[in-house]
């Protein structure tokens, strides 16, 4: 129809339709929505109304009449009589109505709500632990000057701040922070209750003290402590005021790491979940981030076959030197004489040997490695970095090699060398991750040396004796966590690897999975070592 329309009006009597046509699109579920809009849309600048079914044209056809009726029916060729009145005239019905919700078919909203524990305001007018302090304490100063409390020689506008001004505004602080938090846990102490079961306080046995501040009860009221070191106050966790102490104090201690800023705050307060509050502080510090940064890591790379195919103790073995360490002279006024370590590890059990080495040279090395040969059995690879006296070593054994076949030597160890040799393997040159197995040995050799001598210098004997026991300590490490359950194995450490077996250890028959009382004494011995290796294939290879 090629004419203008003015405005256009649309009739239904369904209330519901109307309901969802007043309202946006996003208050009804996904399917009403989706049509709502596209009604909306088409329908844009149009006029709603309801009409009355009875009177409404559009339902003599959805509810079916005869054809008689139809043909006669005025309603549906002219429409309802009111139509052809004025605007003004036509009936007006409420557009109020009681539709049930799951009719209208409402999006439902859920939210969830967190009470948060409001702050006082006064924390907020400084950053810093103490000026809020001096600020506090300006302001007493000045509600005691009104109400004419203050002392004649304290009216001054630049009198200094005193110890006990500074003090009574540090208590008024940790009053209005606990007031902020510790609202029903205060109620409960001040009416001579205990703090409910549900407070994350009940463990701490708090009390309030002749001051009204919440303190930690504990359990070292009878101790000889400083009473603040005995009770500290308690600071509410994620509280504007505690973050202020905690930064004061890691400052105090010159940007100091989360331990001790942790143990310098608990000598006088007791902050919630101070561990994961300090860390936060510290994580937020420019200058700590600038000077500790996360360098890049590398994926971890495959382990090498030797570390996972369970062999003999040391028949594959890295070796690295450490020191020099200093020796005890023998005349007074001689000079102390270098000595260095040296340290062999078995990449399959992680066992330790440490000998004691003169110098540097290539002889001197050789001399180790022969005892480390009679003790512990002819490794077949031998591992190392590019050292120039590994390199001389290497040559050596070559030559010694060489030698052993051609003169037939006799001896068990010298005829194992000739028939299968030793085979050197050195790492790239500037790549000592490669060599981690047995740096690590090293570092944990020398932090025990460390912590037993500090700086005495003893003799080559003494040392030597020292390192022996260095050796059987971290022997007794264990190669996999330690389980709470008493009724468990004992853990893994290399020495069940090292005692009981011989230095050229004969494979055995598989007697792990007969019972033991079936078993000679031989035999029993044979399944406690199969046991071992049972344990280290299914604890420690799952750990590395």
């Amino acid at each position: 129809m090629d004419m203008p329309f003015s405005e256009s009006h649309f009739w239904s009597d369904s209330t519901v339709t109307l309901e969802w046509l007043r309202s946006p699109p996003y208050t009804w579920t996904t399917f009403v929505a989706n049509r709502v809009s596209e009604i909306q849309t088409t329908t844009q600048g149009s006029h709603w109304h309801h009409v009355a079914g009875k009177q409404n044209p559009a339902d003599l056809v959805t509810r079916g009449m005869t054809v008689n009726n139809f043909l006669g029916s005025d309603l549906w060729h002219h429409g309802p009589t009111w139509l052809k009145l004025p605007e003004a005239e036509w009936p007006v019905i409420s557009q109020q109505q009681n539709t049930p919700e799951d009719i209208l078919e409402r999006l439902k909203m859920v939210a969830a709500v967190q009470n948060r524990p409001s702050t006082n305001a006064f924390f907020g007018i400084s950053s810093s632990y103490s000026r809020l302090i001096r600020l506090t304490a300006y302001c007493l100063r000045f509600i005691r000057a009104c109400r004419h409390q203050l002392p004649i020689e304290c009216t001054g506008k630049t009198k200094i701040i005193t110890v006990d001004e500074m003090s009574t505004a540090r208590l008024k602080l940790i009053k209005l922070a606990q007031a902020d938090v510790f609202v029903e846990e205060m109620k409960d102490l001040k009416k001579g209750n205990v703090v409910s079961k549900h407070s994350h306080l009940r463990l701490l046995n708090p009390f309030i003290d002749s001051d009204g501040i919440l303190r930690v009860g504990g359990r070292l009221r009878l101790s000889d402590q400083p009473y603040l070191t005995k009770h500290p106050i308690l600071l509410p966790s994620s509280h504007p005021f505690s973050r202020l102490v905690a930064r004061y104090y890691h400052l105090k201690l010159l940007h100091g790491g989360g331990r001790a800023t942790l143990a310098a705050i608990r000598q006088e307060y007791w902050p919630i979940q101070g561990r994961r509050m300090v860390n936060s502080i510290m994580r937020n510090c420019f200058r700590c981030v600038r000077a500790s940064p996360v360098p890049a890591r590398q994926h971890t790379g495959q382990l090498p076959i030797q570390r996972i195919t369970p062999s003999r103790p040391f028949s594959v073995t890295g070796v690295d030197y450490a020191g020099p360490v200093y020796m005890k002279p023998i005349h007074k006024r001689a000079a102390p004489t270098k000595a260095y370590i040296s340290v062999f590890v078995c990449f399959v059990t992680k066992a330790v040997h440490i000998e004691l080495v003169s110098d540097l040279s290539t002889p001197a090395f050789l001399n180790a490695l022969r005892r480390f040969i009679a003790r512990r059995g002819c490794p077949g690879h031998i591992h190392s970095d590019n050292g120039k006296n590994f390199e001389g070593a290497r040559n050596e054994l070559r030559e010694l090699f060489k030698l052993l076949q051609k003169e037939k030597s006799s001896g068990e160890i010298a005829t194992y060398c000739a028939n299968e040799g030793i085979k050197w393997h050195m790492i790239p040159p500037k790549a000592p991750h490669f060599g981690g197995l047995w740096e690590a040995a090293v570092k944990i050799a020398k932090k025990h040396l460390h912590r037993h001598l500090g700086n005495a210098m003893l003799s080559f004997e003494n040392m030597a004796t020292v390192l022996a026991e260095i050796e059987a300590a971290m022997n007794s490490r264990p190669l996999t966590p330690l389980s709470e359950d008493p009724n468990d194995l004992a853990a893994l450490t290399p020495a069940h690897f090292l005692i009981g077996t011989t230095l050229s250890t004969l494979p055995d028959a598989d007697v792990s999975q007969i019972p033991i009382s079936r078993l000679d004494q031989y035999q029993r011995l044979q399944h406690r070592v199969q046991q071992f290796w049972h344990q280290w294939k299914y604890d420690y290879l799952q750990e590395l």
